[in-house]
């Protein structure tokens, strides 16, 4: 079987991280995101993230570009939404067999207790990080919200979409 290797450089990583922490689900704080922004995050896609014992995870993965600004915006939660539902039927008899066991994995591992990330690809990033970090903090439902690097972290590779 072959290897494959992901190679990254320095401009991969060419954008701003900010993480949220919140307690509600993922679509009152993308309402919450919206109105405080004043921008409309919509669903894009689902990011697959496979492990090494072949499961499939995924996680939403909400998008918004102001051409104005010429900023894009990446919402996406730490937590998977639902694993791969086996298509083959093949189940196991075991004392769990007839019930669906709950799992989830973490995109960004080493910040378990950070809920929801936004990614800020653009120009001029850093002019409105610092403005957009002030809205975000105005939304009721943030317990914190704070600016993280990127480059630090073990797991920066499943940050690259």
């Amino acid at each position: 079987m072959a290897k494959h290797v992901l190679h990254t450089s320095e401009d991969d990583f060419d954008f701003v991280l900010i993480g949220l922490v919140c307690l509600e689900n993922q679509y009152h704080i993308i309402n919450a995101v919206n109105d405080a922004l004043k921008i409309n995050l919509c669903l894009a896609d689902f990011l697959p993230f496979n492990l090494k014992d072949g499961k499939l995870f995924k996680f939403s993965l909400y998008s918004f570009v102001d051409e104005e600004l010429g900023v894009e915006y990446h919402l996406i939660p730490n937590t998977s939404n639902f694993d791969e539902p086996d298509l083959n039927g093949n189940r196991t008899e075991d004392l769990f067999a007839s019930v669906d066991v709950d799992e989830s994995v973490k995109l960004i591992k080493e910040l378990p207790k950070t809920d929801y990330f936004i990614l800020l690809k653009g120009e001029d990033l850093h002019n409105y990080q610092f403005k957009i970090i002030d809205k975000l903090k105005t939304i009721p439902e943030m317990i914190q919200v704070q600016s993280i690097e990127a480059k630090e972290l073990g797991s920066k590779r499943n940050l690259i979409f």
